[in-house]
């Protein structure tokens, strides 16, 4: 569950998200990098906001799950990127992508109801929040198709910047903490 966990941290997704992003700018993808990089941090910046309003609050401590807003919004959004790339000849691809980014995303929820991170209601909340974002990524006048081949470059970057992300997640994490109260 911790490996799980671990895939939504800040200090794992950031590098992530910046190199795909980067891609997306690079192949001139402009307006779905924005709705995505937008999509992301409008989820993150609520929730800090609610989480900001509620720490005083003795029975929403943690209210939402950041771990689980993060991955809905990213993951999600990385989704429908895919999906709005249109489909190719070979669609037994999609299935096994839709699968395997909703299981990241509904495995993070279990993962930290498990570990005793957060309750079912953290666990909700975050799936709502990054929901809004996810709304913003993935509705069809914000994300247009992404140019021929963007795909495969996406996946290549994802490819490359996992391991990397990985290795780095501690450190990157512990940082990201030390600066913004989560």
């Amino acid at each position: 569950m911790q490996l799980i966990s671990t895939l939504a941290t800040i200090g794992f997704v950031l590098p992530l998200f910046l190199a795909l992003v980067g891609v997306l700018l690079a192949r001139r993808d402009y307006g779905v990098a924005v709705a995505w990089g937008g999509g992301v941090m409008m989820a993150l910046l609520v929730a800090l906001a609610i989480r900001g309003v509620l720490r005083d609050d003795p029975d929403l401590p943690h209210f939402p799950s950041g771990h689980v807003t993060l991955a809905v919004a990213f993951y999600g959004g990385l989704l429908a990127i895919y999906l709005r790339g249109g489909l190719n000849r070979d669609r037994t691809a999609v299935p096994v992508i839709l699968a395997t980014l909703a299981a990241i995303a509904l495995l993070e929820g279990v993962s930290r109801i498990l570990l005793t991170e957060h309750t079912w209601v953290d666990v909700l909340g975050g799936f709502a929040v990054g929901s809004l974002g996810l709304l913003a990524t993935g509705c069809p006048w914000a994300v247009g198709r992404i140019r021929t081949g963007s795909r495969l470059w996406l996946a290549a970057t994802l490819a490359v910047a996992a391991p990397i992300a990985f290795m780095t997640v501690g450190w990157l994490d512990g940082l990201i903490r030390h600066w913004v109260t989560l």
